[in-house]
C-alpha cells in the first residue's frame, strides 16, 4: 500500500509501508437543566431595633426552622465555614471575651430547582442575612451525560471521515488514532440579589419567585481521529 520507507538500524535496513490516513475532528453538545443548584447563604450577628445582640446561636436557629418549614432536607444543608478562623474552641473564647465580636457563618444548600429557593428565601430573615449567592450548579446524572457526548463527538469524527474519504474516491478502515478535546461543561451563574435589597419584601427587588428556571448547562466535547484510507 503506498510507498515504502526505509531507515537503517546497524547493519538492517528495514522497510516499512507509509500509510495513506485522513485526520479529522468531530464535535457534540448538549444542553440540560440543571437539578443540583448549590447555594451559599452567608448569616451574621446583628442588633435588633431595641439594641439588643441576635446571637449566631439562635440565627442559626431560626434559619435551620425555615429550612425545614420550606422542606429542605437535613443532607442537602451543610456549613463552609465561620467567618474569620476555622478554629472552633479559639471562636468560641473569641466570643465570650468580647462581646462586640461579629460572628459570621456561611451555610450551603442544594436544591432541585428555583422553586425550592422560592418557598425558602422570603421565610428568611433580612437582618440576619448578609448575603447568599449561587456557588454551583450541575446536573445529577452529569457523569453519564458527559459520556454520551463524548461518544457522539467521536461518531460524528468518524462520519465526517467517511464522507470526505468518500468524495475522493477513498474508503476508511480502522481508527489510527482518537484523541479527546476536552472543552468541557459550562455552567451558567445567576446572580442573587444581596438579601437586605432582595428579601425586604414580596413588592421589592426579589418578588418572592425567581419566575423562571436557570439557564440551561451546556455540554460540549471535541474529538481528534485519524482513520488509515484503504
Amino acid at each position: 500500500m503506498g510507498c515504502m520507507v526505509g531507515y537503517t538500524m546497524g547493519q538492517t535496513v528495514i522497510t516499512q509501508p507509509k500509510i495513506k490516513k485522513i485526520v479529522v475532528t468531530g464535535s457534540s453538545e448538549m444542553e440540560v437543566d440543571p437539578d443540583e443548584i448549590y447555594v451559599n447563604f452567608v448569616l451574621r450577628e446583628y442588633q435588633n431595633s431595641r439594641k439588643e445582640k441576635i446571637g449566631i446561636d439562635a440565627i442559626k436557629k431560626e434559619f435551620l426552622l425555615a429550612c425545614e418549614k420550606a422542606g429542605v432536607q437535613k443532607e442537602n444543608i451543610r456549613v463552609e465555614g465561620v467567618s474569620g478562623n476555622s478554629f472552633d474552641n479559639w471562636y468560641l473564647r473569641k466570643r465570650k471575651k468580647d462581646p462586640d465580636f461579629i460572628a459570621t457563618i456561611t451555610y450551603v444548600i442544594k436544591f432541585e430547582s428555583t422553586k425550592m429557593i422560592d418557598n425558602l428565601v422570603p421565610n428568611l430573615s433580612d437582618e440576619a442575612v448578609q448575603n447568599m449567592y449561587i456557588s454551583k450548579m450541575s446536573n445529577s446524572k452529569m457523569e453519564a451525560l458527559r459520556k454520551d457526548v463524548k461518544i457522539k463527538a467521536t461518531q460524528a469524527a468518524k462520519e465526517k471521515a467517511t464522507y470526505l474519504a468518500q468524495s475522493i474516491g477513498e474508503v476508511i478502515a480502522g481508527a489510527l488514532l482518537i484523541e479527546e478535546i476536552e472543552s468541557g461543561p459550562v455552567y451558567p451563574i445567576m446572580m442573587m440579589k444581596q438579601s437586605n435589597v432582595a428579601m425586604d419584601s414580596a413588592e421589592g427587588a426579589y418578588g418572592g419567585e425567581t419566575s423562571m428556571p436557570f439557564e440551561k448547562i451546556k455540554i460540549r466535547y471535541e474529538t481528534r481521529a485519524e482513520f488509515e484510507l484503504k
